[in-house]
């Protein structure tokens, strides 16, 4: 009855399980640490069906990767749909979108790592452009919560027009993710004196003040 409500098959809701079982293996361990016969011990499944589900631990990392994104963006949708959220002015709504790289730090510093590596792994695996399709998509799910906060900022005045709201978004966004990793691999110089705090807030108000329309 499961699957007819679902539309999925067995097969599909045991490999739905097993990447489950790997995305929290690679938050805990790395993804580099992780071997294919340690998610098959985890999941209960034998080595050879684990291979093949997905063929490849390259193809299972990142349908791993494309799950933490879905239940990332599940966890705030409720925020990003409510009322309170949606009655702010466009440019409050980006500060409380860009506002989730804090929360993610602080809260979710496994994730965090786990993009850093996930990013170091692709580059070396080189996978099909097609494995990768759904990663992508589950990435690109927070686009369009800025593009709307960002129109309904141009549209009431507190927020300045750029010529690319995706460009703005994208750097934006690199440039947290990229200062969260290195504040969780911790000092590396002596001279580094990190303030997480300080760094991630600094960063936070300087974009924001690019953006931001003044009265």
């Amino acid at each position: 009855m499961g699957t007819e409500k679902t539309g999925k098959t067995l097969r599909d809701l045991r490999e739905e399980s097993i990447v489950y079982v790997a995305a929290e293996l690679f938050l805990r361990d790395g993804i580099e640490a992780v071997k294919m016969t340690d998610v098959a011990e985890k999941a209960e499944v034998g080595v050879a069906s684990l291979y093949r589900y997905f063929g490849t631990k390259e193809t299972l990392v990142i349908r791993a990767g494309a799950l933490l994104w879905r239940d990332l963006h599940t966890l705030f949708q409720t925020v990003y749909e409510a009322e309170d959220f949606l009655a702010c002015s466009g440019m409050a709504r980006i500060s409380r979108l860009f506002g989730v790289y804090r929360t993610l730090y602080r809260e979710q510093g496994a994730f965090i790592r786990f993009v850093g590596e996930f990013d170091s792994f692709v580059i070396r695996a080189n996978p099909d452009p097609k494995v990768m399709a759904e990663y992508e998509q589950s990435v690109l799910n927070f686009f369009p919560v800025f593009l709307d906060a960002y129109e309904a900022g141009v549209a009431d005045g507190t927020v300045h027009p750029v010529p690319s709201p995706k460009l703005y978004y994208d750097g934006v966004c690199h440039a947290l993710m990229a200062l969260a990793q290195k504040l969780l691999r911790g000092e590396i110089l002596a001279t580094d004196g990190f303030d997480d705090a300080e760094e991630l807030d600094l960063l936070l108000d300087m974009a924001e003040s690019w953006l931001r329309r003044e009265a």
